[in-house]
């Protein structure tokens, strides 16, 4: 506060120096002008802060081309140009990108063809292998029955034949060699001769051989013969149930190999169909639209360092993620504004506003504060300045335009039944505030007040005087005109004047 009444004082210095140079000295009070007068007002007091700002549209529509690359302009609208929503900003040139399109569709149908191979060798596999573990599952039913078989009925009738053989052998041997002992009885007797005696013993000697061999048969049955044939009917029962197992292997593991060639098949046509869609969608993108009626204004205007827009021409070429277009929505504007950090605090959201433009001379809109900033800018680090967003109401009479330079009025405060002086009767030396007033000789009379809150013109005054008396407009202890040592002192500490665009004093001492 004292920082920024010093200013003040300076301001009145200053003032001062003005008037005492077409006045004359402190000596000659009695030849005083009228005009260097001012008589003390009380009333009404509107305490304002007025600011430089920039007019922009409160919402605006960027346009930035979605294709992944890059494109070269065909055609392009002119910058400034009024649009209505849909109308054609932009056209880039799409025979490479067309080219691309035809070449994915050729791929498209040969993978199309590749992917019904592989289903179909899939398919054919699959009843193979149906087929094979049909032929391996017959052949061990078949193994497992034949084993059975022999173990049930095969087996049992060798051995009864072997024990019927052996039995039949026994019997005959046994027949033949009692025919053999009654006929040497009878050869002893001399019934019957030699000859007929040896026939006998022949006899006797076949069934014994053939006794033997039954015998014979039945133990190489049992040791040998049973045994093997036992072994090679469970070695085709296991030979079948391993060729079970390999066919139902290699069935499922030749499925997957066919499974996963239709898999990759699809894969890559499901691959070249996403990327056909995609070249389809930027051929879609080759052309940019408005999305909303406005002004058109080329690049982004946030970033009016950037040479980018020169490249939007006839034959530029544009990479996809720039802001080719900005489209400021007329409908509701703002002006944009930056407050010295010394005045922030007065600012509050929904103060009324208004705001007049050189554009347009003896047009007054009304409008609001509607954004402050929480954090300064960054910038300038002895300055510090944040930005406040003044919404305009709608206005018929003209048309507003973006970029346009705006001055703003913000109502802080009315002070009423103010008592109050122009800003260039008070001076600040010594760490206090001073005016001249006329005393009853009209004799100017250096006299102490309390300052309250400014506007751009006057200066409330809370002690020190009452309405009714007058004050000089200068400070006629200043003859040279060069402010005093503690004014010099005073200002160099201070911020910007009050009537600046950093705004008026602080309320209050």
């Amino acid at each position: 506060m004292k920082a920024l009444l010093g200013v003040t004082g300076l301001l009145l210095a200053g003032g001062g120096v003005w008037w005492w140079q077409t006045r004359g000295s402190a000596d000659e009070t009695a030849a005083i002008a009228t005009d260097g007068l001012f008589t003390v007002a009380k009333g009404e007091l509107p305490i304002t802060l007025t600011e430089d700002g920039t007019l922009v549209a409160k919402d605006s529509q960027k346009i930035v081309p979605e294709f992944r690359s890059r494109g070269k302009i065909i055609s392009i609208i002119e910058e400034g140009k009024v649009v209505a929503e849909g109308d054609e900003l932009c056209k880039f040139d799409t025979a490479e990108l067309q080219q691309q399109v035809d070449q994915a569709q050729l791929e498209i149908t040969k993978a199309e063809a590749d992917l019904q191979t592989a289903k179909t060798e899939l398919e054919i596999q699959e009843k193979q292998s149906e087929s094979d573990l049909k032929k391996a599952k017959i052949t061990l039913e078949k193994a497992a029955k034949d084993k059975e078989k022999y173990e049930d009925a095969d087996k049992p009738q060798e051995i009864r034949r072997l024990e019927i053989a052996i039995n039949e052998a026994d019997s005959a041997y046994d027949k033949a060699r009692k025919s053999y002992e009654a006929s040497l009885e009878m050869f002893n007797e001399g019934f019957i001769n030699e000859s007929e005696l040896e026939n006998e013993k022949l006899a006797k000697d076949r069934t014994e051989i053939a006794k033997e061999r039954a015998d014979a048969d039945m133990k190489i049955f049992n040791k040998y013969t049973l045994p093997m044939a036992l072994r090679d009917k469970q070695t085709a029962v296991e030979d079948a149930e391993l060729a079970m197992a390999t066919a139902e292997k290699r069935a499922e593991s030749t499925k997957r190999q066919k499974e996963v060639a239709v898999e990759q098949s699809q894969k890559r046509l499901d691959k070249l169909n996403q990327q056909l869609k995609e070249r389809q969608d930027e051929l879609g993108k080759m052309v940019l639209k408005a999305p909303c009626p406005g002004i058109v204004i080329f690049g982004d205007p946030r970033f009016t360092w950037d040479d980018f827009t020169q490249n939007l021409k006839v034959g530029g070429e544009i990479w996809g993620g720039n802001t080719l277009f900005t489209i400021p929505d007329l409908r509701v504007m703002q002006v944009k504004l930056q407050v010295h950090e010394a005045d922030i605090n007065k600012i509050k959201l929904e103060m009324a506003t208004k705001v007049t433009m050189d554009t347009y001379p003896g047009v007054l809109i009304q409008g609001k504060v509607t954004k402050i900033a929480a954090i300064a800018t960054e910038g300038n680090q002895e300055v510090k300045k944040f930005d406040v967003e003044v919404t305009l109401d709608a206005v018929t009479e003209v048309e507003l335009k973006p970029g346009i330079s705006a001055k703003a009025e913000v109502m802080i405060d009315v002070r009423k039944d103010a008592t109050y002086v122009p800003l260039q009767c008070v001076f600040l030396e010594g760490g206090k505030h001073w005016c001249y007033a006329l005393d009853a000789a009209r004799q100017p009379q250096r006299t102490e007040i309390k300052p309250g809150m400014s506007n751009d013109s006057y200066l409330e005054i809370v002690e020190g005087l009452v309405a009714g008396q007058q004050v000089l407009l200068y400070n006629p202890s200043v003859p040279t005109g060069a402010p005093s040592p503690d004014e010099k002192e005073k200002a160099n500490e201070a911020p910007p004047p009050v009537a600046a665009p950093a705004g008026p004093a602080p309320a209050g001492p």
